[in-house]
């Protein structure tokens, strides 16, 4: 991969403010990635569970610098003075982004063309590292979120081995997190276990009784027939029902555990940001010539959600309800070249699949 020069680098930096003025940059999403792996399910995840992630503009983000990672965080959460949320975070096994790769495109059985301008993604990893606070409990956010609305006030205590890191309000909190979100920070995956009076357990759901027809067969319970149509078999070229599968129907157990997992899946990939990265190429451009083309990172995130019936007057059945809960989550991310305005000499000719922006006359390899 043929790298700029220093003074290559600088120019582009000087352009990113007309950047930042342009207004043509790729949509934030699969379109921006062309053949994405993250395009096939995250379109209609909502039809498997009510499981709702939160908008980006909710997620609390927390920067590491100045902590260590080997022993756990502690995050207070004080409402009003009080204490209402304490949250134990495990860096010593927190997950960095997986690098996803956009899928092969066949090129009419032409052998792929090797490419000379492939991203360097170890080098992402090297920025500052940041964590995103109640990554488990979307439920709570909210609640967090809707305190702060009502004018509440709301002190964030962050603590490591036995002292006080810092304190900082809610607004701070979130003020930082947009900061963050702007930045190459690298997110990592953690899990946390959380504790408190705020904590009054998972969003609860009432059961689903019968329907015509369930677009996921893992939303079966007893209360339902076992005809009900669920799902779609492509070998069966239709719906199958959740007797057919083995699923809760056909009325109420003879009893009723005070928790019963239904179902344990993995959402699609969700879109959580986009930035640039401080990786530069000179590329053949559109315009004729070679242009500097800058990394354009989308980061995405799927949750592996866990769903109970829950009965808290079992045995009896009387009042269940269902409980979606995340367990565990992935960050994952992928990338485009995105041109900008100073120009380089002899550019390399990268993939199609490796733009973010491709017309009827951009020169790119369509092959790989």
């Amino acid at each position: 991969m043929r790298r700029n020069c220093l003074w290559l680098v600088t120019l582009a930096l000087l352009a990113l403010p007309a950047l930042a003025q342009d207004h043509s940059l790729p949509t934030c999403g699969a379109a921006a990635i062309g053949s994405s792996p993250f395009d096939s399910s995250a379109k209609g995840w909502e039809t498997a569970s009510s499981y709702q992630p939160l908008a980006p503009g909710q997620r609390l983000f927390y920067g590491l610098t100045g902590l260590g990672q080997d022993s756990p965080l502690e995050v207070r959460y004080l409402v009003k003075g009080k204490p209402y949320l304490t949250e134990v975070v495990d860096l010593a096994n927190a997950q960095p982004p997986k690098n996803q790769p956009p899928k092969v495109r066949p090129d009419s059985g032409k052998a792929p063309q090797k490419s000379e301008t492939a991203f360097d993604f170890e080098s992402l990893l090297k920025e500052e590292r940041m964590i995103e606070l109640l990554a488990l409990r979307p439920d709570l956010v909210r609640s967090l979120h809707q305190l702060a609305k009502e004018r509440s006030a709301i002190k964030v205590e962050i603590r490591q081995g036995g002292r006080v890191f810092e304190t900082l309000s809610f607004q701070d909190l979130k003020r930082r997190s947009s900061e963050l979100v702007k930045s190459p920070a690298v997110p990592l995956a953690v899990q946390s276990a959380v504790s408190g009076p705020g904590d009054h357990g998972e969003e609860r759901q009432p059961p689903l009784f019968a329907k015509t027809y369930l677009e996921n067969c893992s939303d079966c319970s007893w209360e339902m027939p076992c005809d009900t149509e669920c799902g779609y078999e492509p070998g069966k070229g239709g719906p199958v029902t959740c007797g057919e599968q083995g699923l809760p129907c056909g009325g109420s157990p003879p009893t009723c555990s005070s928790s019963t997992v239904v179902s344990e899946s993995w959402t699609g990939w969700y879109y959580l940001r986009s930035y640039f990265a401080n990786q530069y190429a000179c590329l053949r451009s559109y315009t004729a010539g070679s242009a500097v083309h800058r990394l354009y990172v989308s980061e995405y995130r799927r949750d592996l959600v866990r769903r109970s019936y829950v009965c808290p007057s079992a045995p009896s059945c009387s009042g269940c309800y269902y409980q979606d809960q995340v367990i565990a989550y992935e960050i994952g991310y992928a990338g485009c070249w995105y041109e900008t305005p100073p120009l380089c000499s002899n550019g390399a000719t990268p993939c199609c699949s490796e733009l973010c922006n491709v017309g009827p006359f951009t020169p790119c390899y369509s092959g790989c």
